[in-house]
C-alpha cells in the first residue's frame, strides 16, 4: 500500500554530490538508468569518494513524449574530480516542496502526478522553464531512502519526491 506525507516547503542547504548524466526516453529509465547506480557506487569506491547521503534520480529535462535527461547520483561528503564518465557537482541549495512517498517504486509516477496537482491547487511556482515540449528544471529530485541492501519488500521503499519552487 503506498502512502504520501502532505507535501511541504522547505529551505534546503547546498550538498556536493557525484553522478552520471545520460539522455533516455520514459521507456527506457528501467532498462538504461537503473544499470548505471552499480556503475556509479563502483566508480566511488574505486576512487575513495564514500556516499554519505542517499542514491537520488534528477530530472534535468522532462518530455514524456521525447527524451529525458537524468543524472544518477549520490551525496558526497566532497567531491572528487570527474571524468569522462562520472561529474561532481551539486544540489543547490534553495526551497523545495518535498513529499515522501512510501510503497513500490512503480508507484512513483501517481505520487509525482499528485504533487503536481497539489503544487497546482496552492498555486506553487515551480522552478522550470519551457523548451519545446520538454520542461527543464532547476531541481526535480527522487532521493530513495531505501533500497534491496536495507529493505527487501519494495512495497516499503522510502523515497522524497524533491522539486525546487519559488520561496514563499
Amino acid at each position: 500500500m503506498t502512502t504520501l506525507t502532505t507535501p511541504r516547503f522547505e529551505q534546503r542547504t547546498e550538498q556536493p554530490c557525484m553522478f552520471i548524466r545520460t539522455e533516455v526516453s520514459m521507456g527506457e529509465i528501467g532498462t538504461k538508468v537503473v544499470p548505471l547506480i552499480p556503475q556509479l557506487f563502483e566508480w566511488l569506491q574505486a576512487h575513495d569518494v564514500p556516499p554519505v547521503g542517499p542514491l537520488f534520480f534528477r530530472y534535468n529535462v522532462i518530455d514524456m513524449a521525447g527524451m529525458m535527461e537524468i543524472d544518477v547520483g549520490t551525496i558526497v561528503r566532497k567531491p572528487a574530480a570527474g571524468d569522462a564518465r562520472v561529474q561532481s557537482g551539486s544540489v543547490p541549495a534553495g526551497s523545495y516542496v518535498t513529499m515522501r512517498h512510501t510503497g513500490h517504486p512503480e508507484e512513483l509516477m501517481p505520487a509525482t502526478a499528485y504533487l503536481l496537482a497539489w503544487g497546482q491547487q496552492q498555486n506553487v511556482a515551480w522552478r522550470k522553464q519551457p523548451r519545446g515540449s520538454a520542461e527543464v528544471w532547476a531541481g526535480r529530485y527522487e532521493f530513495y531512502l531505501d533500497g534491496p541492501d536495507t529493505e527487501p519488500d519494495m512495497s516499503k521503499w522510502r523515497t522524497d519526491l524533491v522539486f525546487a519552487a519559488e520561496p514563499r
